[in-house]
């Protein structure tokens, strides 16, 4: 069974640079579209939850829907915005209250009240009220009652906005009381990888529609996209991020650089990543920092081979990507290797297993006297260096499996490291996904 799962929707609209960016983080409460004065920056819809006192609503920042697209990353915006406003619940229309409204307002008010879906009006940037008052006139051209004049950046008027949404949304009958159930145990998996690894296809394949922004180009998508669905009885949080560059190719302040930090910050909420590469360029330098990143920041990790499809005699090939995985990421060779193609919807069922799997043994915990028994037994086969003596074991935590070894204060090289993890793992519990933490300290 797989499922999106449905709250009451609330779609941000306006044309480019009217704020509905930093409306969304104000919303929120954290910064997580980007912002920036350009025209455009927002190519994906990125959603999350209102919390208002006992209240929720899901809020959608949509990207600028332009009258006359002229590029492909427009058109295909403006498509999967057009194809949202089906499916929301309540519209929010922003329009620049401090520099008046376009040909673009007009031509988007028409699309939304063809759409017979309920609009707040909002006029956004109203700092001074004797602007907005210059440019009031023309707002009411655009056949919608009085708007509701807000600040994003100030936080002006936001509760007001708020109490508003929520007032519409009860009217419809919607029961927006958090529910227990929204707080159960969530799988939260992020897609990361280089530019055009094929992350959103696969995001959107896992959905079962274009919720992602695709294109052939490198770099299409810039924020992280979130969405939370049921598979299996189960719910995950799938966040599809942006493509990590080389820190020698982002400029300082640059939207690259924030689809980077966007991307980091994204590992960090995860529980499980899912490191996505490029099978017709094999496993990069970028790939391994990237495995690197999650795996110093005690992540599971599941590793996928994309767009198997386009590489010839795939069968025939299959164990140069194994070698590869052995090779390029040795250090994360705990992890599951999937092998998908979106385009042939080959591998996604069994890449969410492997996630399931990646996530319970994240949590796995295993006994005291597992660990000691089999620490002994490979002592007795390869004792440790010189003047070192391990004397006794125990699983210390969680998320990652952390291990607490009590020693006689020598250094244990990484070499032993390594080999007590290699025999956790064979004689004790696979712990497939999962990074094991040594810890070491002197009885005394």
């Amino acid at each position: 069974m797989r499922g999106r799962l449905k709250m009451p929707t609330v779609l941000i609209v306006g044309k480019s640079n009217v704020g509905k960016s930093t409306l969304f983080n104000r919303l929120i409460g954290r910064k997580k579209s980007i912002v920036d004065n350009k025209e455009g920056v927002t190519r994906d819809a990125v959603s999350d939850r209102v919390i208002y006192n006992d209240k929720e609503f899901q809020i959608v920042d949509t990207c600028g829907v332009f009258e006359n697209p002229n590029d492909l990353f427009s058109k295909k915006s403006k498509e999967n915005t057009l194809n949202m406003l089906k499916e929301a619940e309540l519209i929010i229309f922003v329009v620049d209250g401090r520099n008046g409204i376009s040909s673009e307002d007009h031509y988007l008010a028409d699309l939304l009240r063809k759409s017979s879906v309920d609009v707040i009006f909002v006029a956004n940037k109203v700092e001074s009220e004797k602007k907005f008052m210059e440019v009031l006139p023309d707002l009411y051209t655009l056949g919608f009652d009085e708007p509701l004049k807000i600040s994003a950046e100030h936080g002006k008027n936001i509760d007001v906005l708020i109490e508003k949404i929520i007032a519409k949304l009860e009217e419809k009958g919607f029961d927006l009381r958090i529910k227990e159930d929204s707080r159960k145990e969530i799988i939260r998996v992020a897609l990361v990888g280089r530019p055009n690894a094929g992350k959103s296809s696969l995001f959107n394949s896992i959905l079962n529609t274009e919720r992602a922004l695709v294109t052939p180009i490198p770099g299409t998508t810039r924020d992280s996209v979130d969405e939370l669905v049921e598979l299996n009885g189960r719910k995950f949080l799938f966040i599809d991020t942006a493509g990590l560059r080389r820190k020698s190719k982002v400029e300082y302040k640059s939207l690259d650089m924030y689809s980077n930090v966007r991307s980091i910050r994204s590992i960090e909420f995860a529980d499980v990543v899912v490191i996505v590469v490029d099978a017709t360029e094999g496993i990069t330098h970028q790939d391994q920092r990237i495995s690197g990143i999650a795996e110093k920041r005690g992540k599971a990790t599941v590793v996928v081979f994309n767009k198997i499809d386009l590489v010839k005699n795939f069968r025939e090939r299959k164990g140069e990507f194994l070698y590869q995985f052995e090779e390029k990421l040795y250090f994360i060779n705990y992890s599951p290797l999937v092998f998908t193609s979106t385009v042939e919807k080959k591998g996604i069922d069994v890449l969410i297993r492997a996630i399931e799997e990646a996530y319970k043994s994240l949590h796995h915990r295993v006994s005291t006297s597992a660990v000691n028994a089999a620490i002994q037994r490979m002592m007795m086969f390869t004792p440790p260096p010189r003047g070192l003596k391990i004397l006794y074991g125990t699983q210390v935590d969680i998320k990652p499996p952390t291990f607490l070894f009590f020693t006689n204060g020598k250094k244990v090289p990484d070499s032993y490291q390594n080999l007590i993890r290699r025999t956790i793992r064979e004689n004790i519990y696979h712990f497939s996904g999962a990074p094991l933490f040594l810890k070491f300290k002197s009885r005394h």
